[in-house]
């Protein structure tokens, strides 16, 4: 089984956060933790047909991540946590849900389903989400009644997301 290209793209985005991290460690060592890294989200595909728990836990790393690419960026973003990820079973035409007050996301779970839909919800939902916390964060509430405001484009632009607030996957309900 080969990765799509975005998955390539997430694995290079994954291999420059741990550069930093590692780069005063020996050489074999970085190696080593890369590899079985690299296994873990090439055959991660294998893993998404297991239960909701182990679902939940490849979301929350791939949120904490998201979150502190975006920490990066915006530095003041670090006094506050990465948003909690819930996952509904009820929502089938909305993607996913930001409870920006609350500090919690819910992604609709039947959208895993599918393999296509696995690599959009990964790496363009959840950051999408995510940055709609970020954007309330930072900004307070956006001047946009959807949450779509011109600061919330400007940090998409910024991760390297299109500022598109619909997505194109369909599930049968």
């Amino acid at each position: 089984m080969f990765p799509s290209k975005i998955e390539n793209k997430s694995i290079q985005k994954l291999r420059q956060n741990y550069i930093i991290i590692l780069e005063p460690v020996s050489r074999n060592f970085y190696n080593i933790f890369f590899v079985g890294l690299l296994f873990f989200r090439l055959f991660s595909c294998i893993i998404w047909d297991m239960d909701k728990k182990t679902l939940q836990q490849i979301l929350n790393r791939e949120a904490a991540m998201i979150w502190d690419s975006l920490c990066e960026m915006h530095p003041r973003l670090a006094k506050f946590d990465c948003p909690q990820i819930r996952l509904n079973g009820r929502l089938w035409r909305t993607a996913g849900k930001c409870y920006q007050e609350d500090n919690f996301i819910e992604l609709g779970t039947k959208f895993f389903a599918s393999p296509k839909n696995r690599d959009t919800m990964l790496n363009v939902i959840l950051p999408h989400e995510i940055i709609h916390q970020a954007d309330f964060d930072l900004f307070g509430l956006s001047e946009k009644n959807c949450g779509h405001g011109v600061q919330w484009q400007k940090i998409m632009i910024q991760y390297g997301l299109e500022p598109n607030p619909h997505h194109t996957m369909e599930i049968k309900r």
